[in-house]
């Protein structure tokens, strides 16, 4: 099944965004500039007001190049998750990449997915909602779209059917049997719950059975032989009900098995991709979708490409500069960011580099670590002799990039000499 030559994003739906001298960071933007004419401003970092977040169009382009190699040398495809950055100018960079598709965690982020031209969109979640259930029907009515959920109890399956049928929906919506796990989020608890399930959406003419479904994230934090263990141990568990499945005639056409975050992904295509019994026709499509930004922290410790060298490892694509708003103490700076601005829920920033009055950049070396964040402030414990001015800037790479995107609006895009050459737009 090949991916869906993507669609250049509509017109109407970047044309809703500018920025000016109201939107953070922008300070220089006195009247509105649409968000696809910021590159051509010939503005550089130094013109941004700070805290501004901002993204590395090189470490995007290597982190693009890295994972599609990943993904054609273990012939499995990819649906990154939108829901990382709800940013359709990186989705479109992921498609022209090679995606199969993109997918969303909700139907809300579905339907800004469809606004931005995605034809191929997996929703790694249930729909149970009648709203959301018309909404989809009316997509079906498209025949170059393709739309899949999951599945995971036969009252859902019987309301997708109910709401399906309600909107007189033209075509069966293709759904996934999503097989979860104790104390873990969504999906059947075994394989004989599933097998019920199954047999549910058989008896349905609103409904095909596509193919099969998990994710591992949750198992464990890290990738520690017991974790590794665990998420193979589970994998080989979806790949049981796939291929019982298959075995069973379930599958109408080409089947599409589907896990995979951004830890563990090489683990999916190791345990799910071929040879599969039976010669049946399994497609295997990881969903990750911090690997594009990557991080310093969570992500940059637990990658499958950790411990690679540098060209073969994902580079940190996003960082956060900041100015040093005071030293009341010979061993405490005060940073002017904050909660609002970036995440702390894995971990919190982590200073990278240092630039003086003079335009000096130089890497952060000895000690310097934000300990604490308030809304609009974080405190930086540094050497009592560290050379740090009031005014100075500080960038901080940032961990678990899930949870930064959403707190900005529009983001620039630097080149390696820090100069603006494009901005991303966030639909959050």
């Amino acid at each position: 099944m090949s991916a869906p030559r993507p669609a250049p994003i509509p017109d109407e739906l970047l044309d809703r965004v500018s920025v000016d001298a109201l939107t953070r960071g922008f300070a220089l933007a006195r009247d509105p500039i649409p968000i696809r004419d910021v590159g051509a401003q010939g503005w550089s970092l130094g013109d941004l007001s700070t805290p501004i977040l901002v993204l590395s169009d090189a470490a995007l382009r290597h982190n693009l190049r890295l994972m599609a190699d990943f993904c054609e040398r273990a012939n499995v495809e990819l649906a990154p998750h939108g829901k990382t950055s709800m940013a359709p100018q990186l989705w479109a960079r992921q498609l022209e990449a090679g995606a199969w598709g993109i997918t969303a965690a909700s139907a809300r982020e579905a339907r800004v997915m469809r606004a931005a031209g995605v034809r191929r969109i997996m929703l790694a979640n249930e729909l149970v909602d009648e709203a959301s259930i018309g909404w989809a029907a009316e997509q079906l009515l498209d025949p170059s779209v393709e739309l899949l959920c999951y599945v995971d109890s036969v009252h859902g399956v019987e309301l997708l059917e109910r709401g399906l049928a309600s909107a007189g929906s033209l075509r069966p919506l293709r759904v996934l049997i999503e097989l979860g796990f104790p104390g873990g989020r969504t999906g059947c608890r075994t394989a004989e719950q599933a097998l019920e399930v199954v047999q549910r959406v058989r008896r349905s003419d609103r409904l095909e059975l596509a193919g099969a479904a998990g994710y591992e994230g949750t198992l464990c934090p890290d990738r520690s032989p017991d974790c590794l263990d665990r998420v193979r141990a589970y994998l080989d568990e979806l790949r049981a009900l796939a291929s019982r499945l298959a075995d069973d005639g379930a599958f109408p056409g080409e089947i599409v098995i589907s896990a995979g975050g951004s830890r563990f992904f090489d683990l999916v295509a190791e345990r799910l991709r071929e040879p599969w019994p039976s010669d049946a026709p399994v497609q295997v499509v990881l969903r990750s979708g911090c690997y594009l930004t990557h991080d310093s922290g969570v992500y940059e410790r637990t990658s499958p490409f950790a411990g690679e060298d540098a060209d073969r490892r994902f580079h940190p694509a996003m960082e956060i500069w900041c100015s040093v708003l005071s030293r009341p103490e010979p061993e405490l700076a005060i940073l002017g960011f904050g909660r609002r601005d970036v995440p702390f829920d894995e971990g919190f920033p982590i200073p990278t580099k240092i630039r003086t009055a003079s335009g000096e950049t130089a890497p952060v070396g000895g000690r310097f670590a934000v300990t604490a964040l308030n809304d609009q402030h974080a405190y930086a414990q540094v050497e009592a002799d560290r050379s740090l001015e009031v005014g100075d800037l500080v960038a901080c790479g940032i961990s678990h990039p899930c949870s930064a995107f959403d707190r900005w609006r529009a983001i620039p895009v630097l080149d390696e000499r820090d100069r603006v050459v494009d901005a991303v737009a966030t639909f959050f």
